[in-house]
């Protein structure tokens, strides 16, 4: 009993071939890598099989490329890797199995479970996520994320909302963030990018990030599938922010103090330096239910400075009734209007 031999499943060796494809395909492979790869496709004809099977389920959409690594009985130029996206709906809906992190994923990456999810936030909330890689999203009031990570790049969806991200540095992997109609690539590097009515507004506190914007027309691959087609704008560096729609429509050079007083949502304080009332009303509403309304148009315009803390409206409307000269009438617990007193 002492010499029983466990061989593996099947499932065990289709785990095996497709962390060896993801890896493989996640950039240059070492000698090491390779060393490792040819002793584990020599060990058993059944690891050739499988190898094999995964990488013909997509042959027919051309989305595998050339390794050249030698499999017995086969040329080297027939030898595939998978890409990774394909291979995980491949392995998901052909064989029921929820394949674990370090299949998807090289191990050294360390993948969780924020690899592919949405994350959002309720209406003054904030939510940090710590993503497979290391890099980390501090996510505003009402925002919606959709993560989608492959070995060949980290993607994000800005839905809505505000995000602050902290990119972990990996030049073979870049770091995009879609926001609208527009995406933000990084490779280490600290920004914020926030949807509003009409525009992408993205500050940089860290490194440099290239602006672009998405075509309506996608870009189609050879093997048929469609990706979408950006078009450069410009590259921004620390300490200076941009407001883009499909072209950019100003950069600015934002001092250090300014930034981080825009950025003090982070600590769940919202920041004013003479702003108009109208804008502080339009920020403030951002992180609370009550709707708040300017009835006076002559206050419109009075500027505001001042500390609040993020959702608690109530200190925001005594501040404005002692110090700025505003009225305020609460209408009820959804409702308020502001005039001149």
């Amino acid at each position: 009993m002492e010499k029983v031999i466990q061989f593996p499943t099947a499932r065990q060796i289709e785990a095996e071939a497709c962390a060896w494809i993801a890896q493989l395909d996640g950039g240059e492979p070492t000698q090491e890598d390779l060393d490792a790869f040819r002793e584990w496709i020599h060990r058993s004809p059944r690891h050739q099989q499988e190898l094999k099977r995964l990488s013909a389920i997509w042959g027919d959409l051309n989305v595998l490329t050339e390794l050249d690594v030698p499999i017995r009985s086969r040329p080297p130029s027939l030898l595939h890797r998978l890409n990774f996206r394909a291979a995980g709906i491949a392995v998901s809906l052909l064989f029921g199995v929820v394949v674990s992190a370090y299949v998807m994923w090289p191990a050294k990456h360390n993948q969780g479970p924020e690899a592919n999810r949405v994350f959002t936030t309720a209406i003054g909330e904030r939510k940090p996520v710590t993503l497979a890689d290391g890099s980390k999203i501090l996510l505003n009031t009402d925002t919606r994320i959709e993560v989608e990570f492959s070995p060949a790049q980290r993607v994000i969806h800005l839905l809505q909302g505000e995000a602050f991200f902290e990119v972990a540095h990996n030049a073979n992997y870049p770091f995009l963030v879609y926001a609208g109609g527009n995406v933000v690539r990084a490779v280490g590097t600290a920004f914020s990018v926030h949807i509003e009515k009409h525009d992408v507004a993205v500050m940089v506190t860290e490194g440099t990030v290239e602006l672009a914007s998405v075509s309506p027309s996608p870009e189609v691959t050879q093997g048929g599938l469609a990706k979408p087609r950006t078009i450069k704008l410009v590259a921004i560096n620390a300490g200076q922010g941009a407001t883009v729609d499909e072209h950019v429509e100003a950069i600015e050079t934002i001092k250090p103090a300014e930034v981080t007083r825009k950025l003090s949502w982070r600590e769940g304080v919202l920041s004013f330096s003479g702003e108009p009332l109208e804008q502080v009303v339009e920020e403030v509403s951002r992180y609370t239910s009550v709707k708040i309304v300017i009835s006076d148009p002559s206050i419109r315009n009075i500027a505001i400075g001042g500390y609040f803390k993020a959702g608690e409206t109530e200190a925001m409307f005594e501040a404005l009734e002692t110090s700025f000269g505003v009225r305020v009438t609460r209408v009820n617990d959804r409702l308020v209007y502001l005039a001149a007193k």
